[in-house]
């Protein structure tokens, strides 16, 4: 085949959907009104939910357990990465877990520091420790899918990139030839997605008439088996919420006093200083608030 001259003309397979809609939207009107009609003359007899009696007590459930978890408090983030923090140079930083928990402890005293929590508190701390790179990286995931805090989200991004750098820093990919290839869609170009935004919307009101032909016991039949459905989820949903909150989180500490009180629980006990990359959380609020945490922890 050779090259000729085009110009531009009308889609043949649009005038064909077009086509396929125009009765049925010229039925409409006579249909609704039927509707309308066949409305008026259906009866409904009401039967209650037996379970409404016995659910009456669940909204105040569950305004008890949003009150639990719903605490005004502090949390208080250390890791390698924090400038005067760690110990290192470069993009090679450390730090201990002995001095994660001192500098969680010193924070809680620094009397320079006008945010820093007053009073009888509570406080929940955690130190997330590993050796290497990768390790601090995968344990600092585990946290943060169940507890996300931006501080130790972007500890992660960093441990992560630095353990990758570490594995390829000597591969040297070849370059592809240019010029690249472009994705491209026909519903980019302007013209085309008009038309299409135009038969899409003749052939979808076409196609809401044949969701119209169930009988209404059929209709509340799917009705019951989506509610079923949704009730799986809710089952399924928690289930994984709650294994997410089991396993091996790193070193938890629950402490109580006010804030020299709680900074000397804090150092008494830390790990060694083996764990060479360190990430510590606190977690602080008004006594009696953060039972929560001490739950989900086991302290």
């Amino acid at each position: 085949m050779s090259w000729r001259l085009t110009a531009f003309n009308a889609s043949t397979t649009e005038a064909q959907a077009v086509a396929l809609a125009a009765p049925i939207l010229t039925g409409a009107d006579a249909s609704l009104a039927d509707a309308s009609a066949r409305v008026q003359g259906v009866s409904l007899a009401y039967s209650p939910n037996p379970l409404a009696t016995q659910a009456s007590e669940a909204a105040a459930a569950r305004e008890a357990y949003q009150a639990l978890m719903h605490y005004e408090g502090q949390i208080l983030c250390v890791h390698p990465f924090q400038e005067g923090v760690a110990d290192g140079s470069g993009l090679y930083r450390y730090l201990s877990a002995p001095n994660a928990a001192a500098r969680l402890a010193a924070k809680l005293t620094d009397a320079q520091d006008a945010g820093r929590p007053l009073g009888q508190l509570d406080a929940v701390a955690l130190l997330i420790v590993a050796r290497d790179l990768a390790g601090f990286a995968e344990r600092l995931a585990a946290f943060n899918a169940v507890f996300p805090a931006p501080e130790l989200q972007l500890a992660q991004r960093r441990a992560a990139q630095l353990a990758t750098l570490e594995q390829e820093k000597w591969l040297l990919p070849d370059a592809p030839l240019t010029p690249p290839w472009v994705a491209r869609d026909g519903l980019q170009i302007p013209r085309l997605a008009q038309h299409g935004r135009a038969v899409g919307a003749q052939l979808a009101t076409a196609q809401g008439y044949a969701a119209e032909t169930p009988s209404p016991i059929a209709e509340l039949q799917a009705v019951i088996e989506r509610k079923r459905q949704h009730l799986q989820q809710l089952q399924s949903h928690y289930d994984q919420l709650k294994s997410q909150l089991t396993g091996q989180a790193g070193y938890a500490l629950y402490a109580e006093g006010d804030a020299s009180a709680v900074a000397a629980q804090l150092q008494a006990g830390a790990p060694g200083h083996e764990y060479v990359l360190t990430a510590g959380a606190l977690f602080v609020a008004d006594a009696g608030r953060l039972t929560f945490l001490k739950e989900t922890f086991g302290l």
